[in-house]
């Protein structure tokens, strides 16, 4: 018989180690939670927000406490997350099961560095010995 692996606490991960530079990217629609008949209730569940990773060059979705503030960064800015964990889930789809990761934080914050790199186009150098 398989032994299937059960993390019940998830995996606490060294952030810079593992995802790298993150910038943000978006702020997602929050999870509301249903009522007994199936309808939104009006509470937040959740908070969810789109990251990039520049180690893993790909982006994933951060799922936040619903206590936390919500988030409203400029695009491409630097943040961190405080105490991420990663999660693995399997969903059965028929004779096969979809699986993925999902990666939980008690918050975003901007980075020290934070800043949003801007860049500014260059003023038009003119030719001088052109008339």
């Amino acid at each position: 018989m398989v032994k299937i692996l059960k993390l019940r606490n998830g995996i606490e991960i060294d952030e810079e180690k593992s995802l790298g530079k993150l910038k943000f990217l978006d702020k997602k629609s929050p999870s509301l939670i249903l009522g007994e008949d199936g309808e939104p209730t009006g509470e937040i569940k959740d908070r969810r927000y789109d990251i990039l990773s520049k180690l893993q060059h790909d982006s994933f979705t951060v799922v936040l406490p619903a206590e936390t503030e919500e988030k409203d960064f400029p695009f491409n800015s630097s943040v961190k997350l405080i105490n991420p964990v990663v999660e693995n889930y399997a969903i059965p789809n028929g004779r096969y099961v979809d699986a993925g990761i999902r990666v939980t934080a008690d918050d975003i914050i901007l980075d020290d560095k934070g800043a949003v790199i801007e860049t500014k186009p260059s003023k038009p150098t003119t030719n001088p010995l052109k008339k």
